[in-house]
């Protein structure tokens, strides 16, 4: 009798966490907010994947070496449009969870996409003993979309089951996790192509 007081009380509750109606505003902005200032100091451009601009024209010339960054950029585009609107639009036939489902997809691809970034900053500065930035190329865009699908599939696997302050949670710590596997991986156990 116990049990079933506290599961119909629990049930009665829709909001499943602290804060109320107003945790995933605070919760989502904050933790934005703390990933884009992240972003800023933890990443730079590469230098090798962008266009020289000459000073007289308005064209850009690319070097020679370009070549192999022009045939990833439609892999990049895919795997883009495969976490935007293929996941997203799964949602759409959720009953229940229709407009929840698209909104935080589009959050989540947003968030994640930037503390990948972040993440193989922090996971290279961990094994390395010092802070070293991480580039931004077509090569960690694409991977940093790879593991946003990662985290969309697993978003997929528990919505309904959990509030949206804890996929929150879950945005930050699986792209941690599989940044650290990838490393582990690559630098130790020399796995490149499998």
């Amino acid at each position: 009798s116990l049990l079933y007081t506290i599961k119909f009380e629990f049930a009665k509750r829709p909001h499943m966490g602290f804060g109320g109606r107003f945790a995933l505003p605070l919760t989502g902005y904050a933790a934005f907010i703390v990933v884009l200032i992240l972003f800023g100091v933890c990443t730079k451009l590469d230098d090798d994947g962008v266009p020289n601009m000459a000073s007289n024209t308005t064209r850009a010339v690319l070097p020679a070496s370009a070549g192999h960054m022009m045939g990833s950029y439609g892999m990049m585009m895919d795997a883009t449009a495969m976490c935007v609107m293929g996941f997203g639009f799964l949602y759409a036939f959720c009953r229940k969870y229709t407009w929840g489902g698209i909104t935080l997809n589009f959050f989540i691809c947003g968030l994640c996409f930037l503390w990948c970034q972040v993440a193989t900053c922090i996971v290279t500065s961990i094994f390395e003993g010092k802070f070293i930035k991480s580039d931004i190329n077509i090569a960690s865009i694409i991977s940093a979309d790879l593991v946003t699908a990662a985290v969309l599939i697993t978003f997929g696997v528990v919505y309904g089951f959990v509030s949206p302050c804890q996929i929150i949670i879950i945005c930050l710590v699986e792209p941690v996790a599989m940044k650290l596997n990838e490393h582990i991986v690559i630098h130790y156990l020399h796995v490149v192509r499998s």
